[in-house]
């Protein structure tokens, strides 16, 4: 061998070290290249193709003026990737500030995390504001991560708590108009096939399957603005008399408009601790009452219609009190000969039960059927009831003398709204709604027409000098009627509390040209001896909730001898300039949004 190799040339074994060496060189390479494909190999089998969530939101619900009422809006939820890793690589302190913005102890923390260690990603928070997300972010904290997700906002809290009501953690509707109109806000999820690395982050997007879908935006007749007013002034008296309940209807007379459905009490559908049962009542239209002194305008359109009431009908109520039957019935004080007018005006139960006497009960029967009442208003609201109306044919002589002061029925005050803006249109009958774009069911027949014209100027009357004068708005023309009713309590005698009471009013502004019918009912105000009246705790709410609703709405005053004493002549020197200053309220000249 060693002679063989001695006979090669110098060159020769040059040229063949060098064939060795790139030879080597070659087959690393080979090798290289063979161990990198295997490795994208491997790489390209571990991604996955799926399918994907692409996410729709749900409807956004909005006033008359386009106020967003609920919204679904984008937030953060808060987890863990790796629980194991995550409190090795995380100093404790830092672990203890997290749980410090989160008000969340660090045991509790712990404990929830192991009970939870297989997990890829476990959950911590959800729904997190921007500003709470900023602050975990500046901890710099390992493992932690994001997801996206839509939670129901509702910006009027308990303002319209329990009118839009609220959905669960599915976006489920499961009160109010969120659960009447689920079907149209509901949003539909779109699906589509993407490529996934072994992390679980997409890497290509294939096709889609389905395209997702919004839900409707659904346009309420509701005025937010008139809504808080209704709810502010109610809330105060029912908390000034500390009063069980109450509510607030407000009706646009000229379309059918529902601009306000204020209940109390209510809750903050944001707030999900806040929820209790009692609170979920809209009362406005769940809620039945026997109207007592409210219906009496009806008692009386219906004689004047019979032809058997006039002017000059006259009626003795001495001595204040009188025996029909087996029961007593009295008036607050001895109001004597009275006609019509004077039943209305100084609200005697007695002067109402002869006036029942005058004509057949059917004719007052039909009128009532005619507003409205045993029927429900239908604006689609989640368990709305229809109230109670037996027909005439089951009426004795008692139950005729208790529907003339407003007993042994029951309405709604929707219903007994809706029955007033009959009143205020002297006859026509425009049927309440609640969504924008619903076409408005109206009457044109104008029937009773005449005799509800008559009526509507008595209310007038009833606020000017009778029992509805705390109900009175400076500058404009108010007509209505109060009413008090004792508390029914059931039972085999059909027994009532008489300490007890159900105050109301309803009333319509401005009398000359009606523009708003607004219905206020307190249910059980603690107060002192005959102070409970409708006169007395829903009267004055009336007049707050009208005045400010009037100038809100943009509505000119229509008694312009009031309007004009309110006018001030002082003049006030500003920059050398003179000013005539009026000293109405402020809010008349204030441009509401």
């Amino acid at each position: 061998m060693i002679r063989y190799l001695k006979k090669i040339k110098r060159s020769d074994l040059i040229l063949l070290f060098v064939f060795f060496a790139i030879s080597i060189i070659l087959i690393r390479c080979v090798d290289l290249l063979y161990i990198e494909n295997k490795a994208y190999i491997n790489q390209i089998e571990k991604r996955e193709i799926k399918s994907d969530i692409i996410k729709a939101t749900r409807g956004t619900i909005v006033d008359r003026n386009g106020s967003i009422l609920a919204e679904s809006i984008l937030t953060d939820t808060l987890g863990i990737k790796n629980t194991e890793i995550f409190f090795k690589k995380n100093k404790k302190e830092d672990i203890e500030k997290l749980c410090l913005i989160l008000d969340k102890k660090y045991s509790h923390l712990l404990r929830d995390l192991k009970n939870k260690e297989n997990k890829k990603f476990t959950y911590i928070k959800r729904h997190l504001l921007p500003n709470t997300v900023k602050k975990i972010k500046e901890l710099n904290l390992k493992e932690i991560g994001y997801e996206k997700e839509f939670l129901r906002f509702y910006p009027e809290g308990e303002v319209t708590g329990n009118l839009i009501g609220k959905t669960d953690s599915e976006h489920i509707g499961q009160l109010g108009y969120e659960k009447s109109l689920h079907n149209s806000l509901k949003e539909q999820n779109g699906e589509k096939i993407v490529r996934k690395d072994r992390n679980g982050k997409i890497v290509d997007h294939i096709s889609f399957i389905t395209a997702p879908r919004d839900g409707d935006e659904l346009q309420l007749t509701i005025d937010k603005r008139l809504q808080y007013v209704a709810y502010r002034e109610l809330k105060k008296q029912a908390l000034s008399v500390n009063a069980k309940s109450g509510s607030v209807v407000i009706l646009d007379t000229t379309n059918g408009d529902i601009l306000a459905l204020a209940s109390y009490p209510s809750y903050d559908p944001n707030d999900r601790n806040a929820y209790t049962v009692e609170k979920e009542r809209n009362r406005g239209v769940v809620d039945s009452i026997e109207p007592a002194s409210t219906i009496k305008p009806f008692l009386v359109t219906a004689g004047l219609h019979s032809g058997k009431l006039n002017l000059e009908k006259m009626f003795d109520t001495n001595p204040g009190y009188r025996k029909f039957g087996t029961k007593k019935y009295s008036d607050t004080k001895n109001n004597g000969i009275v006609n019509y007018e004077d039943v209305l005006i100084k609200s005697s139960n007695i002067g109402s039960i002869l006036i029942s006497q005058e004509f057949n009960k059917k004719i007052y029967h039909d009128l009532l059927e005619y507003v409205g009442f045993g029927e429900m208003v239908n604006i689609n609201f989640p368990s709305e009831i229809e109230g109670k109306l037996e027909h005439h044919s089951y009426w004795d002589e008692s139950d005729l003398r208790s529907h003339a002061i407003g007993y042994a029925l029951k309405v709604t005050p929707l219903q007994l709204a809706k029955a007033y803006s009959i009143i205020a249109n002297e006859g026509v009958v425009i049927h309440p709604k609640i969504l924008k774009n619903q076409s408005i069911q109206k009457n044109n027949t104008k029937k009773y027409g005449d005799s509800f014209s008559k009526v509507k100027y008595v209310l007038g009357k009833v606020v000017e000098n009778g029992s509805g004068k705390r109900a009175s708005v400076k500058g404009y023309s108010v007509g209505g009627k109060t009413g008090t009713a004792e508390k029914y309590v059931g039972g085999k005698n059909k027994k009532y509390n008489k300490k007890e009471h159900i105050s109301l009013f309803a009333g319509i502004t401005p009398i000359s040209k009606p523009k708003l019918v607004i219905v206020v009912v307190i249910s059980e105000p603690k107060t002192k001896a005959k102070e409970f009246y409708g006169g007395h705790i829903s009267a004055p709410v009336f007049k707050k909730v009208a005045a400010d609703s009037l100038r809100i709405l943009n509505v000119s005053p229509d008694k312009i001898s009031d309007y004009q004493k309110q006018v001030s002549t002082k003049f006030e020197k500003i920059n050398n300039y003179t000013f005539k200053t009026p000293e109405v309220p402020y809010v008349f000249w204030i441009n509401w949004y």
